[in-house]
């Protein structure tokens, strides 16, 4: 039971976050500082991750050297999921860079296989083929070729696969150090990498505190409501495969709520096409 339930809060957590995301991304008049925005989000993040140790208590333990370049790897690559993903939402509608975004899934399975002794079949392959095929049906406003798409529709393929490197780093860290710690250090180093970067950059957005605040708290529990599945469940590749069938479910919402109506019935077929992909993933 306690399993569906977290099934239940991600499916909710995780349709809401990209959607408010979208929305705030449209409302804006332009599409500047979205560095900044993201550090300020993910700051967010991290100052609610000082609740995770009520969960389970705060504990280093293994390899410091082994600590060290996995919480170096989710900083970078959390830092491009995050920055890609930002910058690409103004211009890529919800349900397309959900689906896009989940390329992120073969790429776990396959880092999970080499890294985390998790297992890699056939039948995931054709998995793969599929979404790839969802993602070409979906992808028609923004080819811009046979086979090329525009910049947008590529920063969202580019965060997927930062998000599946990242993902496979936490996920070692949690195994190493336990669950609160593991994902403490992959979400504070994000942020780090994200605060640099944003000092470098001189990056200022234009949100106000309300908007960056909300944003933030609906971060926070989607990447809560992730990282309490693969707790409960234990088993990265499979919780990647499941937790896909957002993909239906984003489309449906944000044509609800969003009015991205355009092109409807064939995103419905690249979504359905990518969801059979992704469940022979499982």
């Amino acid at each position: 039971m306690l399993i569906f339930l977290s099934y239940i809060f991600y499916f909710i957590a995780a349709t809401t976050s990209p959607l408010q995301r979208r929305w705030l991304a449209t409302k804006q008049k332009d599409n500047l500082g979205q560095i900044n925005f993201a550090f300020q989000v993910s700051f967010i993040v991290v100052i609610l991750s000082l609740l995770l140790p009520f969960f389970q208590p705060f504990l280093l333990q293994g390899n410091l050297f082994s600590l060290f370049w996995l919480s170096l790897a989710c900083g970078i690559f959390g830092a491009g999921y995050f920055i890609s993903y930002f910058v690409a939402q103004r211009h890529v509608e919800a349900g397309v860079s959900t689906l896009v975004n989940n390329i992120y899934t073969p790429i776990t399975i396959l880092l999970a296989t080499l890294f985390l002794n998790e297992k890699l079949t056939t039948i995931q392959i054709f998995g793969t083929i599929f979404l790839l095929v969802g993602m070409v049906i979906v992808s028609k406003k923004h080819r811009i070729g046979k086979l090329k798409f525009d910049k947008y529709f590529m920063l969202v393929v580019f965060s997927g696969v930062f998000m599946g490197i990242l993902l496979t780093a936490e996920r070692a860290l949690q195994k190493i150090t336990g669950f609160t710690a593991g994902t403490m250090l992959s979400w504070w180093a994000t942020c780090l990498f994200l605060g640099i970067l944003t000092l470098i950059t001189k990056n200022k957005n234009t949100h106000t505190q309300k908007d960056i605040a909300v944003t933030g708290v609906l971060r926070f529990f989607q990447s809560l409501s992730w990282v309490i599945l693969i707790f409960m469940v234990g088993n990265l590749s499979l919780v990647s495969s499941i937790t896909t069938f957002k993909v239906v479910i984003v489309f449906i919402a944000a044509a609800i709520f969003l009015k991205e109506r355009e092109d409807l019935p064939r995103k419905i077929l690249g979504s359905l096409v990518a969801l059979v992909g992704l469940l022979l993933m499982k």
